[in-house]
């Protein structure tokens, strides 16, 4: 797994680095609901880096010459890549990011005590699959629950805000609702667990959340009067009065992160966007869309440029590489043998599947007979491979076992070769 991650690091750095460094751009000049959106082409390009297009070469592993590996009693074998350390580290820290947050949204959840909302309260058409709640312990309108959404407004929603503020607030959070975007942020929440190593995730996490609420502010706000931008911007001030100093960050009208500072940076920021409310061109939405399949495209072809089948689509077939393991396991040395002095050769056959792992292990050849086929069949089966799309079938080892790597025993190749002519 952590060779998988490893694997997309570079174009997964590439495309999150275009991003930041276009976000402020594209907010400028077509909008911060462009910006927004422009974030899907971090799944779709991963996507476009792994997975071959029809027209690409396939890739395939292909095994050609015996690989020769030496076995002694004393010394095991070098294993090229030895990353169960990495694996574990990842996965306590992948496994602690999304359990803590798991925890905190339950807790958080249960504090809310929700209590039902009188019909007369919402004044506007909400979904129908939408049920309003209000909360004492809550500052801020939210969205909470994955599978069954739930709208919660804050006890005194009534007396805090107008009735036009009210309605406002109430379509931002129907906008996250109509566009899912719980779930984009579940997504995005997965992808900070999994990439939590890398600080460009970080980055990009928050200001993914960002800009999901700035661009509801701007669908909202997409045909209304000056009358009720204005009064939408109080609704945030007033929000921003009536919060704790550490708010905890749902998806809230508030949007607040995790101190008081960026709360108020925040506010800042949604205000200023409210005030110059650019909406996106046909030209700028063409430019982006060009870039996109641009990208897209250069990331597709570079993913199955790295891979081995490219490699070997654009070399001579004399010059195929063989299968070579990233996780070897030595046999064990016979006890009897080692007491005996025997040293001799067994050669496998064995199937690669596209995860990697060793199936169908057969003795082609052991030198003496059965002496060392046992242990060289169990240690073979726990050996991993690199990971392709449709694996390699029979592939051949040659396990030489020695007392010593001085050994005057010569490494003899036990496959019979066998000239035909016409």
């Amino acid at each position: 797994m952590t060779n998988f991650l490893i694997e997309l690091l570079l174009p997964l750095t590439l495309l999150l680095a275009t991003l930041l460094l276009v976000r402020k751009y594209i907010v400028q000049h077509l909008g911060v609901e462009v910006s927004y959106k422009f974030w899907i082409i971090v799944p779709v390009g991963l996507l476009c880096y792994l997975v071959p297009l029809p027209w690409q070469p396939v890739d395939i592993i292909t095994a050609s010459q015996i690989q020769h590996y030496i076995i002694t009693p004393a010394k095991q074998l070098k294993q090229p890549l030895n990353s169960s350390w990495m694996m574990w580290t990842w996965l306590v820290c992948s496994f602690s990011i999304l359990f803590i947050g798991l925890i905190s949204h339950l807790r958080f959840t249960k504090k809310l005590k929700l209590t039902a909302v009188d019909d007369d309260l919402i004044k506007i058409k909400t979904p129908a699959a939408l049920v309003v709640f209000k909360s004492a312990q809550t500052y801020s309108p939210m969205l909470i629950g994955l599978i069954n959404q739930k709208l919660v407004i804050p006890e005194n929603f009534a007396h805090i805000y107008n009735q036009d503020q009210q309605n406002l607030i109430l379509e931002h959070e129907i906008c996250h609702f109509d566009r899912h975007d719980i779930y984009w942020n579940f997504i995005a929440l997965t992808c900070v667990a999994l990439f939590w190593f890398h600080p460009l995730v970080w980055i990009a996490y928050f200001a993914f959340r960002q800009d999901q609420e700035l661009s509801c502010d701007q669908v909202v706000l997409a045909r209304k009067q000056l009358s009720s931008k204005i009064n939408y911007s109080k609704a945030l001030l007033v929000t921003a009065e009536h919060a704790p100093p550490l708010a905890f960050a749902q998806l809230s009208f508030a949007h607040f992160y995790f101190n008081q500072y960026g709360d108020k940076q925040m506010m800042f920021e949604r205000i200023k966007q409210i005030k110059i409310n650019k909406q996106a061109t046909k030209l700028g939405m063409a430019v982006v869309v060009a870039t996109s399949v641009t990208m897209l495209s250069a990331l597709s072809y570079a993913g199955n440029l790295g891979s081995d089948a490219a490699k070997k689509y654009r070399t001579a077939p004399k010059a195929i590489e063989s299968v070579i393991p990233v996780h070897r396991v030595e046999p064990k040395y016979p006890l009897k043998a080692a007491t005996e002095n025997i040293e001799g050769s067994v050669v496998l056959k064995f199937d690669v599947n596209a995860n990697g792992n060793v199936d169908n292990v057969e003795v082609v050849k052991g030198m003496p007979a059965y002496v060392f086929d046992r242990v060289a069949v169990t240690a073979l089966k726990q050996w991993k491979y690199k990971t392709s799309t449709k694996g390699a079938s029979n592939n051949l080892v040659q396990l030489d076992f020695r007392l010593d790597e001085d050994s005057a025993l010569e490494s003899a190749n036990l496959i019979e070769k066998i000239k035909v002519i016409q």
